[in-house]
């Protein structure tokens, strides 16, 4: 069978990977369970290991990571060029029924109107894992702490510290659930400055904040905020991969705003919230439309930069956020 999984929570999508496998191998090893990276394989080479199964096993599994070209909108790919989506079209209608094909996107923004997601939907399974939303999360965060402490009595949090790990964790639940213990192991006892000082904010939102500082034209509060970022060990490519996200994003407002499609209208098309919309809207005034795509432009060149090793990548990084440019 064909398994499409996808959604922002990585754990759980490991979790659907992991409860197939047990489903159907008796005994998992690296012959009859593959895993690959949609990002760096083509995809026909993938779909070949889908159609052999080793001699000795009734039953293989094929997982498939970072499945990038089901996404909306689909990121440049130094490997597109290469692919063959046709052998996996031709693959889905035909399907090894030896073999499990899983492929995974990390993201809830799929590309629904896609010929591989029909084709999916009508023969395989499609598996979304969602976000919880603000009362769920809330809940959720609030059982995970009180467990914990049942589990160990003599630890103790504050209300105002539990608000600010909600806050600071926003839906990651490896994050919470790492958080919980790199809290317990620094104080038996947890306030809100031992939060502040053990739990930084979401990548996602340091990420969101540069893309702000840029468009506000503040490059000096970029670069010292990455720089913060870097005593974390935040790889620049990750940024990179972050700030394409939020430009082309951008883009798209552009454009289907100039189509007169209403802020609702928008945020349905492109399944994010209307107040979103709106902001990005306003950003769109502050720089012109040529220059959004000489940006993608910018950060996708950077990205294959860097990952040839051509460049250092923070100085590299950084000079992008110096050079950065509005119009």
């Amino acid at each position: 069978m064909v398994h499409l999984v996808f959604g922002n929570q990585s754990s759980e999508i490991k979790k659907v990977i992991k409860n197939i496998a047990k489903q159907n191998l008796p005994e998992r090893d690296d012959m009859n369970f593959v895993r690959y990276d949609g990002n760096n394989v083509l995809i026909q080479e993938i779909i070949d290991d889908a159609n052999y199964v080793p001699l000795g096993y009734d039953h293989k599994v094929v997982a498939v990571d970072n499945c990038y070209f089901l996404m909306k909108p689909k990121p440049r790919n130094k490997i597109e060029g290469d692919q063959d989506y046709k052998v996996l079209i031709s693959y889905l209608k035909n399907p090894n029924p030896d073999c499990d094909l899983i492929l995974t996107v990390p993201t809830s923004a799929i590309d629904s109107s896609l010929e591989i997601i029909k084709i999916i939907k009508e023969t395989g399974k499609v598996t979304e894992i969602k976000d919880p939303d603000v009362k769920e999360w809330n809940q959720y965060v609030k059982l995970t702490v009180n467990e914990y402490i049942k589990k160990n009595p003599n630890c103790r949090i504050d209300s105002d510290a539990v608000m600010e790990l909600t806050d600071r964790t926003s839906g990651d639940i490896p994050l919470l659930r790492n958080s919980l213990i790199k809290l317990f192991l620094y104080t038996d006892h947890v306030r809100y400055e031992d939060v502040i000082l053990m739990v930084t904010r979401p990548l996602e939102d340091n990420a969101f904040q540069i893309f702000n500082f840029l468009l506000n034209n503040e490059k000096e509060k970029a670069v010292g905020l990455f720089r913060d970022l870097q005593v974390s060990n935040v790889e620049p490519v990750t940024l990179i991969s972050m700030l394409g996200n939020q430009f082309r994003l951008l883009s798209q407002v552009v454009f289907l705003a100039k189509k007169n499609y209403t802020n609702d209208e928008i945020a349905m098309e492109l399944n994010i919230k209307p107040i979103r919309v709106q902001i990005l809207k306003r950003q769109t005034y502050t720089m012109s439309e040529n220059a959004i795509h000489q940006t993608l432009d910018d950060l996708f060149n950077l990205d294959l930069q860097i990952k040839s090793g051509l460049v250092d990548r923070f100085y590299a990084f950084e000079l992008f956020l110096l050079n950065f440019k509005r119009d």
